[in-house]
């Protein structure tokens, strides 16, 4: 093999490896534009970068840099000198548009200080302590919550339309874990007589009482204060949601509160799961095997699991074979419902 085969061999590798290590700056990009509010400053018509230097008090050369970049990056439009949002950015980065995911790219600006740990979490096994530390502030349930809502809410609906419940009766749905309530309140929207319980820790039942109460559903959907981990959940309902909540569990959690709530449903309800799943291998895909060190990172024993363990677990806590659901646009993340036998 000549040596120029070898090169033609390696450049795809070669890129990609570079992609790898300097895709940190554009992920910047997007959090110091976020941070400064720099497509607020954007979002009420073309402007100078003068302009939005003075509105977001940063230095006009610095901010000129930073908008080149995001343009560069398909965030804004320049042209003649002035800068707007780019087509489809706006309804994604501009405060208080309905749909906007600002509060979802803070959160993920916190987990990029995280992930600098990575080396010391590997060489320990532990979440850092500087990333523990991260959560004492004492705003960091608010701006916690409120992110992850954001990143929620344009998911609910089509998670909510691929759930099928009986509509003919009377419904009681307990939202483990639930935090903002947002796929309990898709889920109460959809189906006239469903009421939701979402259960969760002391510190989270303000923020998502307010945040429930904002989107006017008081009245069907309420916050329990409760510890999944060491109370019981209560019991007769007809639904389970559990999203997002196994991967902050140790492993022997995971098996443990599908147990519980096998306790909480009557007879004939329903467990649906959700939650980035890893493929048998545990190697991919590729965003699945992120988030499990992302867990690493941010749970003491968090990780993820196959499609195999929640199939084995489900059948040992008594569940009927579960089913996989399709969520048409699903960004993130596995569905799948079981249900508790009957009789």
């Amino acid at each position: 093999m000549s040596g120029d085969d070898t090169g033609d061999d390696t450049l795809p590798v070669r890129r990609r490896v570079q992609d790898l290590a300097t895709g940190f700056r554009g992920a910047q990009v997007l959090f110091a534009c976020v941070e400064l509010g720099v497509f607020d400053a954007v979002a009420a018509g073309p402007a100078t970068s003068a302009e939005v230097a003075a509105e977001v008090a940063a230095d006009a050369r610095a901010v000129e840099l930073l908008l080149n970049a995001a343009t560069a990056l398909g965030l804004l439009h320049k042209a003649e000198g002035r800068f707007r949002m780019a087509p489809g950015a706006g309804e994604l980065l501009v405060r208080g548009v309905p749909g906007a995911i600002v509060g979802g790219i803070e959160l993920q600006s916190a987990h990029y200080r995280r992930w600098g740990h990575l080396a010391d979490a590997v060489r320990t096994g532990r979440r850092p302590p500087e990333n523990a530390r991260d959560e004492a502030p004492p705003d960091w349930i608010e701006r916690f919550v409120r992110g992850i809502y954001a990143t929620a809410l344009p998911l609910a609906p089509a998670v909510a339309a691929s759930i099928e419940l009986p509509r003919e009766r009377d419904l009681r749905l307990i939202d483990v874990g639930g935090c903002h309530g947002a796929y309990s309140m898709a889920l109460a929207e959809r189906y006239p007589r469903l009421r939701a319980d979402v259960f969760d820790l002391p510190r989270v039942v303000p923020v998502g009482a307010r945040l429930i109460a904002d989107a006017g559903w008081s009245g069907r959907v309420r916050m329990v204060a409760g510890d999944f981990q060491r109370e019981p959940l209560g019991s007769g309902y007809d639904v389970a949601l559990v999203f997002g909540v196994l991967n902050g569990e140790p492993r022997e959690g995971h098996p443990a509160l599908i147990r519980k709530v096998f306790g909480a449903l009557a007879p004939g309800g329903w467990i649906v799961l959700r939650d980035a799943v890893l493929d048998p291998d545990r190697a991919g895909p590729p965003e699945a095997a992120l988030f499990a060190l992302q867990m690493l990172l941010a749970t003491d024993g968090g990780g993820l699991d196959t499609r195999d363990d929640w199939e084995r677990w489900l059948r040992e806590a008594g569940f009927e074979p579960p089913l996989p659901i399709e969520v048409p646009g699903e960004l993130w993340g596995s569905l799948v419902m079981a249900r508790r036998p009957a009789a």
